[in-house]
Formats: structure tokens, C-alpha cells, sequence
């Protein structure tokens, strides 16, 4: 928990998801798995929040670990999310048309996810927004605070192109996946562990930088200071990135 009074965070097993006062209820930042939608009412409860109280939920980017049980939530809330997120999140897979994990551990840390998780398959239900859900098309500084949410919604690409980031006027930043902070040991160096586009990845690092953000709460791991970014800016280049999926075995599915 950042602030008693506005932030309150949530682990739903391997994503954090957090929740922000708004003069009504609560903003919802992401989800989890699709099976995850038991755990992550029993989390609601431990925090004295009920479903209903969660009006608007934003969604970070379309990956199966942020959007698997949003069909649950359609009929209580608004979604927030990237213009860009409309098609994908219809397509019900995660994008890999471009890019690739960052590192070799990282890598075979995927491979052996997938053989102990055969149900991990970068796919969740498909979902379908509605002409009342909000679509941003690059930075927003007007979405969050008709909510009563001071803050900004920023554009992060580079893990996926429809990745955003909630930027709050305290200098505490929302990052999705734009950058992370687990397994460190991996050899990630802040990075998100698979990247679609590096050179916009590091931009959207920049532009983190550059603004008030002081704080980060990644989507996987432990908050960390904005520092970190600036410490490992330009630590990877595109030869380091590793283009074969370790769900198939195949070169193919990363482009």
C-alpha cells in the first residue's frame, strides 16, 4: 500500500494489480489470469472492498496476465485503455509480432514455465469494449482527473505498443510493464522481459524520466526508485534479444 487513503495494492499471483480512490469508488489498475478471478475476489475482501465499489478499470496492455478475467468485471466497470488495445484485446493472444525476450536466463526461464504450466499459452478470452469504455490515444491529462484521480495517463510503449502507465501528481507511477523489478537475478536490469520494440521501449523509459515520477510500482515485483531506469538505459540492444518462442520452439512467432 502507497497511501492508506488512495492507493491500496494487490497481488493476484504473478501480477500486481493496484486500486485508486475516485470520487465514487475505485479505478482498477489491470487484472490477472483468467483463473485467477477467485484470488483476486478474496484479495478485494482482505482490503474491505467489495466488486461493486470498482467502477473503472484500466488496463496497462492486452497480455494475458493483466487481462485474463476482465469478462468478469464487464458488467461493473469502465474500461481505460490504449486505442491501440481495442484490436488486440479481440484477438484474445498476446502480440508477438515483433521483438523477443531480453535474455537467454529469461529464456529458458519461460521454457520451463511452459512445461510445468502446459496451460500457459500467451492466449485469454477475447474481449470486446463497449463505445461507452474510454480509449486514449497517446498521453492523457484529463481521463483520470474526471475521476478525481490526480493524475496523468502516459503512452509507454516498447512492450507492447498499446502499454501505458498511470502517473500520479505525488510522483508515484503505475508502470504495467514498461519496466519490472522481478527476477532481478535473471539479469533483467529493470527491463520488461520480453520487448516488442527497443528503441521505443528506451523512449518511453526517457519519457518516464523526464517527467515527475519518482516512485515506480511495476506490474511484477518490488517498488523502485525512477533512478534505476536511468541507471540501465541502453543496457540491451536488438542483438541481445532472444526471437524464439519457448512455448513452440519456433523462430516464426516473434516475426
Amino acid at each position: 500500500m502507497t497511501d492508506g487513503r488512495t492507493v491500496i495494492s494487490l497481488s493476484v499471483g504473478p501480477t500486481n494489480c493496484y486500486l485508486l480512490k475516485t470520487d465514487g469508488g475505485y479505478l482498477l489498475i489491470d487484472t490477472g489470469y483468467e483463473w485467477e478471478y477467485r484470488t483476486f475476489r478474496d484479495r478485494l475482501a482482505d482490503v474491505g472492498v467489495d466488486v461493486d465499489e470498482v467502477e473503472y478499470l484500466l488496463l496497462t496492455h492486452h497480455h494475458d496476465d493483466h487481462v485474463g478475467f476482465v469478462n468478469e468485471l464487464l458488467d461493473e466497470v469502465t474500461v481505460i485503455a490504449h486505442e491501440s488495445a481495442d484490436e488486440l484485446l479481440r484477438a484474445g493472444e498476446n502480440d508477438r509480432s515483433g521483438g523477443g525476450l531480453l535474455n537467454r536466463r529469461v529464456y529458458y526461464l519461460a521454457k520451463l514455465r511452459s512445461w510445468i504450466t502446459p496451460e500457459w499459452d500467451l492466449t485469454f478470452p477475447p474481449v470486446t469494449l463497449r463505445d461507452d469504455d474510454l480509449l486514449v490515444d497517446g498521453d492523457d491529462d484529463r481521463t483520470l482527473r474526471e475521476l478525481g484521480i490526480g493524475g496523468t495517463i502516459l503512452h509507454t510503449p516498447g512492450h507492447t505498443p498499446d502499454s501505458i502507465s498511470v502517473l500520479l501528481d505525488d510522483g508515484t507511477l503505475f508502470c504495467g510493464d514498461a519496466a519490472m523489478s522481478r527476477p532481478l537475478w535473471a539479469g533483467i536490469r529493470y527491463h520488461t522481459i520480453f520487448i516488442t520494440d527497443l528503441e521505443q521501449h528506451y523512449e518511453s523509459w526517457r519519457k518516464i524520466l523526464d517527467s515527475t515520477a519518482e516512485r515506480i510500482y511495476p506490474a511484477h515485483g518490488e517498488p523502485f526508485d525512477a533512478e534505476r531506469l536511468r541507471e540501465n538505459l541502453g543496457a540491451y540492444s536488438d542483438d541481445a534479444l532472444i526471437e524464439k518462442d519457448p512455448i513452440t520452439d519456433r523462430y516464426d512467432d516473434f516475426g
